[in-house]
C-alpha cells in the first residue's frame, strides 16, 4: 500500500474517524464454515483447556460444536448443540448462546473450564456461554471500533455464520 495513504487512514483510525462524522455503514458478512474453524484454530491457545475445536453452522440460529477436552485425551471428541439466543448490544451486553445437548456436561465442563480456563472474553454460566465481543475485540486490537458500532447480530444458517454490522462514526 502507498505509505500516503497507510498515513491517512492511519490518522483517520487514530481519530476514530473524527474527519468523517456521520458516516454509517452497514456490512453483511457471510463467514463459511472453513473460514470460522480457521480462524478458530488459529485464536485457541495450544495450553487450553480445549483442542480440536470444530464448529458446524446449521440452519435457525443452531451450531453444533465438537470439540476434545485436553485433559481427558483418553476419551473420544464430544458434540454438542448450541442456539443463538440474544444478541449482543455494545458495549456491555454480550453474545449469549444456550447448550442445547448434554445437560449432564455441564456439570463436568464446570470442573474442568474454570474461569481462569476459558478466554478472556468468554464465560460459562449453567447452560448458557456468554460472549463479551467488546473485549475480544479490545484484545485483538480494534478496540477502537467498539464505540462506532450500532448493530451487531450473529446469525446461523446451514454451513456459514452471517454477521451483520451497522457502524456510524
Amino acid at each position: 500500500m502507498d505509505p500516503r495513504l497507510s498515513a491517512i487512514l492511519e490518522r483517520l483510525r487514530d481519530s476514530r474517524l473524527a474527519e468523517v462524522k456521520g458516516a454509517r455503514a452497514s456490512l453483511s458478512i457471510p463467514v463459511p464454515e472453513s473460514l470460522l474453524n480457521e480462524l478458530i484454530a488459529a485464536a485457541l491457545p495450544a495450553s487450553g483447556p480445549i483442542r480440536d475445536l470444530h464448529v458446524r453452522p446449521q440452519a435457525g440460529n443452531r451450531l453444533a460444536v465438537r470439540g476434545r477436552a485436553s485433559r481427558l485425551d483418553f476419551l473420544p471428541p464430544v458434540t454438542i448443540s448450541l442456539q443463538i439466543e440474544q444478541q449482543p448490544q455494545l458495549p456491555d451486553t454480550p453474545l449469549v448462546v444456550r447448550i442445547l445437548s448434554l445437560p449432564g456436561l455441564l456439570s463436568v465442563a464446570g470442573s474442568l473450564l474454570s474461569p481462569s480456563s476459558l478466554p478472556p472474553g468468554i464465560r460459562l454460566e449453567r447452560e448458557r456461554v456468554l460472549v463479551d465481543v467488546r473485549q475480544l475485540l479490545e484484545r485483538k486490537g480494534f478496540g477502537e471500533v467498539v464505540p462506532l458500532i450500532e448493530r451487531l447480530n450473529v446469525n446461523s444458517e446451514e454451513g456459514r455464520l452471517l454477521i451483520d454490522v451497522d457502524l456510524r462514526a
